[in-house]
């Protein structure tokens, strides 16, 4: 990958000597980069050991499913690391027109495709994150360091702000304590930073849970030799409540297709062979089945059932330290079918960008704030639709979400037949756009005759 050059990014004026920062995925990584701009160095603690190839890391599990980059998160990118679409392409990424490559069955039938400016990759999450983390390490303000286990921080002199976090080397079996200026949690679904405030004395975050019950069981195909088709990626998606399963078809690099199976309201895909095909072939549309029955499968079937959102208010938090920000799924995880995680970490690393300019000060409380708005459309999105589900769980749904339902239904009926609506639609759920667009006048008036 490309050498980083500190010299290109737009410099600000120092904030503090050191800032570290837990988790080295995605999330993790973004953040070091920002941070990198502000601190005089940043260090970066991964608990995984971390592989100078694109491999699948036992901490994010998600991994071995399909990920997608939408367009918001892609521009990110490259505005962080200018070049690196390219290098992922010379790595394997293919390229993709979300409207005119991926044919996609929504529950009111085939969406229209055409020309569109919004790409995608078509990429493995191990590809895309690698590609990240070597134009992180290449900077020399950033340190990586992994199978460093976090166990918890420590306040400074003034017991108001984090001064420190301890950790333990597991490859060396030392204990150590870093001080830092800051600390920020990117350690995802599984953080620790509720215990870490009680710890200190401080209240856990409220916290929502909305689950769809969904679960994802996923493999490996080879691409059929001259294989020929009018889609590059094929995704039937649920229709709730009475269709409950999906699939995706989906390809990555190596000429390979990554297949997920999804199923939602507790009707989970199988992992077991034989089981799987024939989940596969209940999917509505018969060439769904018939592609991958074509390929040659490389790989046996992985699932996963940890599919909840789940949002912690670090932004309602009355009382907090300073210099201790939470980031990425450790604030906000969302329900992973929708595609929307390393976007929305993007994101966050430009919020982050943004409260650092406004410096030390009353940081803590102005990035959780700027993220919890950031992450807003996202959590609207995939909620929205979990809540379609029977068997949901969660805060109960209100009138609101019932007619959004019935106005979103007319839209994406309309975007079967008007390129227009479609691409609007497609521009909110890349999170180009905010879900207030589609009650333009324009798509609304449309809406209202279908």
């Amino acid at each position: 990958m490309g050498q980083t050059n500190p010299e290109s990014f737009v410099q600000s004026s120092t904030l503090g000597k050191h800032a570290v920062v837990v988790g080295g995925s995605m999330a993790g990584l973004l953040a070091a980069r920002v941070l990198a701009d502000h601190f005089d160095r940043v260090t970066v603690l991964e608990r995984d050991r971390l592989s100078e190839t694109p491999e699948a890391r036992k901490g994010v599990p998600q991994a071995r499913h399909v990920h997608v980059l939408l367009m918001s998160g892609r521009r990110v990118l490259e505005r962080l690391f200018p070049g690196i679409i390219n290098e992922l392409h010379a790595a394997g990424a293919s390229d993709m027109d979300s409207a005119k490559d991926i044919a996609w069955l929504t529950p009111a039938g085939w969406g229209i495709n055409f020309d569109s400016p919004l790409r995608m990759l078509g990429a493995t999450r191990d590809l895309i994150e690698w590609g990240v983390r070597s134009r992180v390490v290449a900077d020399p303000r950033i340190r990586l360091r992994s199978e460093i286990d976090v166990n918890g921080l420590v306040l400074n002199s003034s017991a108001q702000r984090v001064g420190a976090v301890t950790v333990t080397d597991r490859s060396a079996g030392v204990a150590e304590t870093l001080q830092a200026d800051v600390v920020v949690d990117a350690s995802g679904r599984g953080s620790k930073a509720p215990q870490w405030l009680e710890a200190l004395g401080y209240t856990r975050p409220p916290e929502t849970v909305i689950n769809g019950f969904l679960g994802y069981s996923t493999r490996f195909i080879r691409k059929p030799a001259n294989w020929s088709a009018d889609w590059q990626a094929l995704y039937i998606q649920h229709a709730p409540p009475a269709r409950k399963r999906g699939g995706l078809i989906f390809p990555v690099e190596d000429n390979r297709w990554m297949v997920t199976l999804s199923g939602a309201g507790k009707d989970y895909p199988p992992t077991e062979e034989a089981e799987w095909w024939e989940f596969a072939r209940s999917l509505p549309d018969p060439r769904f089945a018939a592609a991958i029955e074509a390929g040659e499968p490389l790989t046996p079937v992985v699932g996963t059932k940890s599919t909840e959102n789940r949002l912690r208010h670090y932004e309602k938090l009355t009382r907090r330290p300073e210099g201790f920000l939470v980031t990425g799924d450790a604030a906000c995880a969302f329900n992973p079918v929708y595609g929307q995680g390393m976007s929305t970490a993007a994101l966050g690393a430009l919020a982050l960008d943004s409260s650092l300019g406004d410096g030390l000060s009353g940081l803590a409380r102005r990035f959780q704030r700027r993220l919890a708005k950031s992450n807003a459309n996202a959590w609207l999105v995939a909620t929205g639709e979990d809540y379609r589900y029977a068997e949901v769980e969660g805060p109960a749904a209100g009138l609101s979400t019932r007619l959004l339902h019935r106005y979103l239904d007319r839209v994406t009926r309309l975007a079967t037949k008007s390129a227009k609506v479609r691409l609007r639609l497609l521009e909110v759920l890349q999170l180009t756009r905010s879900p207030t667009s589609l009650f333009n006048i324009g798509v609304a008036a449309r809406a209202a005759l279908v």
